[in-house]
C-alpha cells in the first residue's frame, strides 16, 4: 500500500498526542500564553503563537475547547502582550538605542525617521503588522520606541487583535469541524500544494508591504532633509558660522 495512505493515520496519532496539552483547561492556558509571549517580548521567533491559535481552533472544532472562550483568551492575550511590548519599547527601548544604537547601526537620524513614520503611518502599521509574523513580534516594541501616542496605538491594536484572533481561531475551528471530510485530501502532494500556495500568497503580501514601507520611509527621509535645510543657520545662503 502506498505510503500516503497511512498519512491520515499519522495525523490522527499526532492529534491524539497533543490532545492532553491542548484539551481544556490546559489548552486555553497554552494558546493564551503563546499569543502573549509572541507579542510582549518579541518571542515570535521561538513561540509559534499564530500556529498555536489555529491548532487551538482545530481542537475547538473537535469539541475539546469552547470556541467563544478560546477567541476571548486569544484576543486578550494578544492585546495584553502588545501593550507590554509597547511599554517596554517606550520606557526602555529608546534610552537603550540612544546609548547603544551605534552598535546596532541605529543612528539618531533613523530614530527620528521612526518617530516621523509612526506619527504619520503608525495606525495602519500597528493594524497591518498584526498579520505579518516578523512585524507582529517586534512592531509593537518599535511603536513604543518611536513614542507613538498610546491612545492611537490601542485603537488600532485592539481592532487588529480582534480580527486576527477571531479569524485564525475560526480557520482552525473549520478545519477541526470538517476534519473527516478533508482528511482524504491530506496526502503529501495535497499538503505540499497547500504549503506552496500559502507561501506564494504570504510572500506576495510581505513583499508588497515591504515595498510600501520603503516608499513611505523614502518620503519621510526627503521631508526631514527639507526641514533640516530650512533650519536657522543651515538654510541656503545663510552663514553657518
Amino acid at each position: 500500500m502506498a505510503p500516503f495512505l497511512y498519512f491520515g493515520t499519522v495525523l490522527d496519532r499526532i492529534i491524539d498526542l497533543l490532545r492532553p496539552y491542548l484539551d481544556a483547561p490546559w489548552g486555553y492556558l497554552v494558546v493564551g500564553a503563546a499569543t502573549f509571549l509572541e507579542n510582549s517580548v518579541g518571542a515570535g521567533f521561538v513561540v509559534p503563537g499564530e500556529t498555536l491559535v489555529i491548532i487551538g481552533g482545530f481542537y475547538a472544532g473537535n469539541g475539546d475547547l469552547w470556541l467563544p472562550l478560546l477567541m476571548a483568551i486569544v484576543c486578550a492575550g494578544a492585546i495584553a502582550g502588545d501593550n507590554i511590548g509597547y511599554l517596554i519599547g517606550r520606557r526602555y527601548g529608546r534610552g537603550f538605542l540612544e546609548r547603544h544604537g551605534h552598535k546596532l547601526f541605529v543612528t539618531p537620524e533613523r530614530l527620528e525617521m521612526a518617530e516621523r513614520y509612526f506619527e504619520e503611518h503608525g495606525g495602519k502599521t500597528v493594524f497591518l503588522g498584526r498579520f505579518i509574523p516578523v512585524a507582529r513580534s517586534v512592531g509593537f516594541i518599535v511603536a513604543g520606541v518611536a513614542h507613538m501616542r498610546w491612545r492611537r496605538f490601542i485603537v488600532y491594536d485592539v481592532a487588529g487583535a480582534v480580527i486576527w484572533g477571531v479569524g485564525h481561531t475560526t480557520i482552525g475551528y473549520l478545519l477541526g469541524d470538517n476534519y473527516e471530510a478533508i482528511e482524504r485530501y491530506l496526502t503529501p502532494a495535497g499538503i505540499a500544494l497547500g504549503v506552496v500556495l500559502l507561501l506564494l500568497i504570504g510572500g506576495s503580501k510581505f513583499l508588497a508591504a515591504r515595498r510600501k514601507v520603503k516608499e513611505e520611509l523614502e518620503e519621510i527621509e526627503e521631508e526631514l532633509e527639507r526641514e533640516h535645510e530650512l533650519e536657522p543657520g543651515v538654510g541656503p545662503g545663510q552663514d553657518e558660522g
